[in-house]
């Protein structure tokens, strides 16, 4: 053997990457410092990612295994051209600067909009989401991430893009996380039933599978993006 890739498509300790409390242990680095210390093969391991959570994430490898970052976002745009859909919204600045590109790439002429959280100047501790940029009114609207946990951000962006005179809003995100099954607030009759679709991929199936296929949700299967990239 004179090469190793490895794919993982979800990066489950991608969100752990920093230390703000004593004894925490940032297990986005433990789990990099594990795939730096696979056996020699001659030349680096490859390992595939797919919209990784924070991108400093790759530097934490050393050269013994190298990231291969790779996006899924190609299929969601695969699902909504030609549909209805024709404005994407970025639930922040910094999703807006990794992932704009792949949209205005293929669709030049397509509204953006960025939102964002605002410091209420009433009570420091609450945080209202505002829109920094773009036009929302009159418009059908995707909010897109990398990744959903409790969707809290993703719905509140929502409810603000709605106040704001958007017709719909859906969500696309790569990985379902959904913890203790939160994804059952966005389903029909939940308290967060404000999406009209909510696509996600397949690269966490055990939460995917779980979905139900007469809802809201759309899982675009990630396979095919696989074969094509390795």
């Amino acid at each position: 053997m004179d090469s190793m890739t490895i794919l993982l498509p979800f990066y489950p300790t991608g969100t752990m990457e920093r230390v703000t409390k004593r004894g925490t242990v940032a297990t986005a680095n433990t789990m990099a410092k594990m795939f730096s210390h696979l056996p020699d093969v001659g030349r680096p391991a490859r390992l595939m990612v797919y919209d990784l959570h924070t991108l400093q994430n790759q530097f934490y490898y050393s050269d013994n295994c190298l990231a291969d970052l790779r996006s899924a976002f190609p299929l969601l745009i695969k699902a909504i051209e030609g549909g209805e859909v024709d404005c994407i919204a970025f639930p922040d600045d910094g999703a807006e600067k990794r992932f704009g590109k792949y949209f205005k790439q293929a669709f030049p002429n397509m509204e953006l909009v960025v939102c964002g959280k605002h410091r209420d100047p009433k009570d420091p501790t609450v945080r209202n989401i505002v829109i920094k940029d773009g036009n929302p009114t009159g418009r059908n609207i995707i909010i897109v991430d990398d990744m959903v946990q409790s969707g809290g951000t993703l719905y509140n962006c929502a409810v603000e893009l709605e106040k704001r005179g958007a017709t719909s809003v859906s969500a696309f995100c790569t990985h379902a996380v959904f913890p203790k099954h939160s994804w059952e607030r966005f389903k029909k009759g939940g308290d967060r039933a404000i999406f009209k679709k909510f696509y996600v991929t397949n690269t966490n199936p055990t939460v995917t599978k779980d979905l139900p296929k007469d809802d809201c949700f759309e899982v675009l299967d990630i396979i095919p993006i696989f074969i094509k990239d390795l």
